[in-house]
């Protein structure tokens, strides 16, 4: 990935952060009794919400491009299959706002309702799990290159999103799945957005794989810092 654009992917995937945050504030004050620790961000979009269409197309579709555009800006730089099956885990953080936008729940965000509501469950399922998996796929390869606090950071990362997805699927802790849902959010943003920052490029045009300025260590096998023996 040439210097130029190799901010671009960790850039994309703050942006989505952003409009994570900044689309959830908004239209929750336009969203009569909403709360942020009872509520989804789905139930902003869900049947009969107030502005259902734009909190699809404007909110969660936009977010879930920006996050598979760059995964797949660092994909066409990956060098190997370990890396290529971090990033396509990692896709699945984009494939759960994707899916919401055309897959809206029903009222109340309930486990299970009319078919939309599963394949907007389904997708949320894929969303969480496959998203820690790939944070936990990408701590084994850091993990592998000796370099421990990175790889315990994603670890904890991966870890925190299955425990999130547990608990987003017990009935019992409805009262606060929005909170569990936001914590989950940020984790799952905090470890992508390192992950591609990780892998943006910064060795030369030649040399794709991302150097982590610290440590000298690369995600992809077979590469070495430039200088290395």
């Amino acid at each position: 990935m040439s210097t130029s654009h190799q901010s671009v992917p960790p850039t994309l995937v703050a942006v989505a952060a952003v409009m994570v945050l900044l689309g959830t504030l908004w239209f929750s004050s336009l969203q009569p009794g909403y709360s942020q620790i009872t509520n989804t961000i789905s139930e902003l979009g869900e049947t009969g919400a107030v502005h259902p269409h734009l909190v699809a197309y404007g909110f969660f579709l936009p977010v879930g491009l920006m996050v598979w555009l760059a995964l797949w800006l660092l994909h066409r730089e990956a060098d190997g299959k370990e890396v290529s099956r971090v990033l396509l885990a990692l896709s699945c953080l984009g494939t759960g706002y994707v899916a919401s936008a055309f897959f809206p729940c029903d009222l109340g965000a309930p486990l299970f309702g009319t078919w939309r509501t599963l394949a907007h469950n389904a997708a949320g399922l894929a969303d969480y799990g496959g998203t820690a998996i790939g944070l936990l796929l990408a701590s084994r390869c850091l993990a592998r290159r000796r370099a421990q606090a990175q790889a315990a950071a994603l670890a904890v990362g991966g870890a925190f999103g299955l425990l999130c997805l547990i608990l987003l699927c017990l009935p019992s802790a409805f009262p606060v799945r929005g909170a569990v849902q936001r914590a989950a959010e940020l984790a799952q943003f905090t470890g992508v957005f390192f992950v591609c920052f990780l892998l943006s490029g910064r060795g030369t045009p030649n040399q794709r794989p991302a150097l982590d300025a610290g440590t000298g260590v690369t995600l992809q096998s077979g590469h070495q810092p430039p200088g290395a023996s």
